[in-house]
């Protein structure tokens, strides 16, 4: 049996990468929750978590915005008048979908930097208005979401993760043809 060294390689860094990523965030999270190992100066300095957060809701309440919709929002939540709301907690963020991106960018092989660069941002970008469809949707429907049982995290989750299978796929293909060209 031949060892194909180039795909294990991907395959560490992308485990590898994922782990340290994710970690790293649940990490810095700890850090910046009061509580446990919170350090004022990194929640109120370095709170990149939160900076993140803000910008989830205000897309969100962009997108409120282009309906005409009233919306009320906070530091974690944003409730549209008439209609429901949604409290974003440290899950909702999607840091695993994120790491899992970063971590991709860095593992597939015979990619220029400026690609992998590229790849990062626009996954990072496309995921981020994903999730701010998400939450307006979420909170637009969470009258009948309630009703239902819906565990839109789930249906969310497996949908990014269809779509940076469908990414790396094309991605990859498209470094073979690129290298087979050459």
């Amino acid at each position: 049996m031949k060892i194909n060294k180039i795909q294990i390689k991907f395959f560490l860094i992308l485990v590898l990468g994922y782990f340290i990523f994710s970690y790293f965030i649940i990490f810095w999270i700890g850090l910046c929750a009061k509580g446990g190992i919170y350090w004022a100066f990194a929640d109120e300095h370095l709170n990149f978590i939160k900076v993140y957060r803000h910008f989830l809701i205000g897309g969100a309440g962009l997108i409120c915005d282009t309906f005409g919709l009233t919306y009320l929002t906070n530091d974690t939540a944003i409730r549209i008048i008439g209609y429901g709301g949604i409290k974003i907690v440290y899950s909702c963020l999607g840091y695993g979908i994120i790491s899992i991106i970063i971590s991709l960018a860095l593992a597939v092989p015979n990619q220029k930097i400026k690609l992998r660069i590229l790849f990062l941002i626009i996954g990072t970008v496309a995921f981020s208005l994903l999730n701010m469809i998400r939450l307006f949707v979420v909170s637009y429907y969470a009258h009948l979401a309630k009703r239902l049982s819906i565990d839109h995290h789930l249906i969310f989750n497996a949908f990014c993760y269809l779509l940076i299978l469908i990414g790396m796929y094309w991605w990859i293909r498209k470094a073979e043809s690129s290298k087979l060209k050459a």
